[in-house]
């Protein structure tokens, strides 16, 4: 008499990948212990655990093909000239992490907020009826595009550059980024992250296989 063995299922990339990867720590990797003040800084630990400086984390966005490509543009010139500028100007210590991520839509869903804002006060304001259609019209078109950069945001995922500031001290990190942005020029566009990004950022460190879900 026979007997069927039981069908084995397949494991997918990421549990292959989780499997195979050796455990490692997120404090082994990014040795860090908290977050503190209201831009939430990284405190970084060293082996007994004691303070050993400050780290931020800022988005730098990429260009448009357009800006670097057009035609009649210097724009890949630049980018390469500014970063010789940027090398030269910042001397502080710093890292470019690139990973996948979600789109990015903050910014514009920001502008798109204060422009339905601003339709909204004037309808309650105005008496004209004709106008008062108008404007209910333009307040429906802005909600269209607050949902449109919303499902970007949740569905849309690219490749994702982060820069990673360093300084000894909590005023010196922020002395470094605020400078770091100032110096990117044409060639790095760079913006602090929220809180909820750099969670998103550190979980990514701690198990590289979490880019498959995102």
């Amino acid at each position: 008499m026979g007997f069927k063995q039981k069908k084995k299922n397949k494991l997918s990339i990421k549990q292959l990948a989780e499997l195979q990867r050796p455990q490692v720590s997120l404090l082994d990797l990014l040795p860090f212990k908290r977050f503190e003040g209201k831009d939430n800084l990284l405190v970084l630990s060293c082996e007994d655990k004691k303070d050993a400086g400050y780290m931020d984390m800022l988005t730098i966005y990429g260009k448009d093909l357009d800006f670097v490509y057009g035609v009649g543009s210097e724009g890949a010139s630049n980018i390469i000239r500014d970063y010789h500028l940027l090398l030269n100007t910042f001397t502080s210590d710093f890292d470019i992490i690139i990973t996948r991520m979600s789109a990015e839509t903050t910014i514009q869903q920001r502008a798109w907020l204060a422009t339905r804002a601003t339709i909204d006060k004037e309808m309650a304001a105005t008496t004209d009826n004709h106008r008062y259609r108008q404007l209910q019209i333009r307040y429906q078109l802005v909600n269209r595009q607050l949902e449109s950069l919303r499902n970007v945001a949740e569905n849309v995922k690219h490749q994702s550059y982060t820069a990673f500031i360093y300084g000894d001290s909590a005023a010196e990190a922020r002395t470094a980024r605020e400078i770091f942005i100032s110096s990117g020029g044409r060639a790095i566009t760079a913006q602090p992250m929220s809180l909820s990004q750099k969670k998103t950022m550190l979980k990514i460190l701690q198990d590289p296989t979490q880019q498959l879900n995102q």
